[in-house]
């Protein structure tokens, strides 16, 4: 049984609405995070601004007893070397979840075709099931096919529980699976998904994220940028007054706790790891300049306290974890989320 991504029973999770008429006349979907003006506040900067076109976080949601679901993609791109992949999560007759991954897909590009196993059997009734899309590749939705003589109801998407505002490391670069970034393991740990604007490469930009802040009143807002502040002398020295234009932002939403995570420390800090990342030295020059961000980022966001809570040292200090220098595997993704828990209460 094939659904088009056009088909009213499919539900969507995404930042970006989405408008059904237009779906069906190009065939395809693709799940935007991100306003035209976002990608003008960027304009030039080609890390950034591909990253914007990810649909990090994003999920396509159907309701079927389908033993698998199989997702068709069309023009799939990659922008890493590391694996990449998509997953499917099947609700539990307990409210849990039941999770299939993909194996890696940074072998194939263009369409695309996936199955993933639901655990469910026909007959058993519907169950929500989502299936994520990769974490930093981009690609359009062409549709699902599921298994002959399943039953499909109306599929309805959660509301965002939190939002998350930040770069490569919220983004989940070099994480195999959309359930291994941070924000993931979060939204799992809340009982409900946020909207994950994390962006590889982004600068402390108001004008990218300030749509999602006016957009509703967030319980959670949590903020992770200013690491990419650390690559460039000119960039540096403006960190501190773009943090507090940001922070001044996000405080005047009327939102419930907003959380600013400091730049965590990376393996050159110590002089570990690789010597360069995508041509950026990271070298001791760097690790000079990251900690006099991480410096001037806390001592410029104190002033906002207690409103604007600091956490600090979320990340693992263990470089065995960084193959690329900058980014943690699978595990430190997972320690990354235990620490911000801690910070939040939800872990103790």
């Amino acid at each position: 049984m094939y659904l088009p991504a056009h088909d009213p029973r499919l539900a969507w999770f995404c930042p970006q609405p989405i408008a059904l008429p237009q779906v069906e006349s190009r065939g395809e979907i693709r799940l935007d995070r991100f306003p035209a003006s976002a990608y003008q506040a960027v304009a030039g900067q080609i890390g950034p601004t591909a990253n914007l076109r990810s649909s990090t976080g994003c999920a396509l949601i159907v309701r079927t007893d389908s033993p698998w679901v199989e997702l068709r993609l069309d023009r799939l791109r990659h922008h890493q070397p590391a694996p990449v992949g998509v997953a499917l999560e099947a609700q539990r007759p307990d409210g849990g979840w039941l999770a299939t991954e993909s194996e890696d897909l940074r072998e194939r590009s263009g369409a695309v075709t996936v199955r993933l196993a639901s655990g469910r059997e026909r007959g058993s009734g519907c169950a929500e099931m989502r299936v994520w899309l990769p974490l930093i590749s981009t690609a359009v939705v062409i549709g699902v096919e599921l298994a002959e003589g399943a039953t499909v109801e109306p599929a309805t998407g959660p509301e965002p529980g939190f939002l998350v505002i930040g770069d490569s490391l919220a983004q989940g670069f070099v994480a195999q699976s959309p359930r291994q970034s941070w924000p993931h393991r979060l939204g799992l740990r809340l009982g409900r998904p946020g909207w994950n604007l994390g962006v590889g490469g982004l600068l402390i930009e108001p004008s990218v994220v300030d749509w999602a802040l006016a957009a509703r009143r967030w319980p959670l807002v949590v903020i992770a940028l200013g690491g990419n502040h650390a690559w460039r002398e000119a960039d540096a020295v403006v960190a501190a007054d773009r943090a507090a234009a940001l922070a001044e932002l996000a405080l005047t939403g009327g939102h419930g706790r907003v959380v600013w995570c400091l730049p965590p420390w990376k393996p050159c800090d110590d002089g570990l790891g690789p010597r360069e990342f995508a041509g950026v030295a990271l070298d001791a020059a760097a690790a000079q300049r990251g900690q006099r961000v991480r410096a001037a980022l806390r001592e410029r966001l104190a002033a906002y306290a207690p409103r604007l809570e600091l956490a600090d040292d979320l990340a693992p200090r263990d470089a065995r974890l960084y193959a690329d220098g900058l980014h943690p595997a699978a595990l430190g993704f997972q320690l990354y989320e235990a620490n911000l828990a801690r910070f939040l209460g939800l872990l103790t």
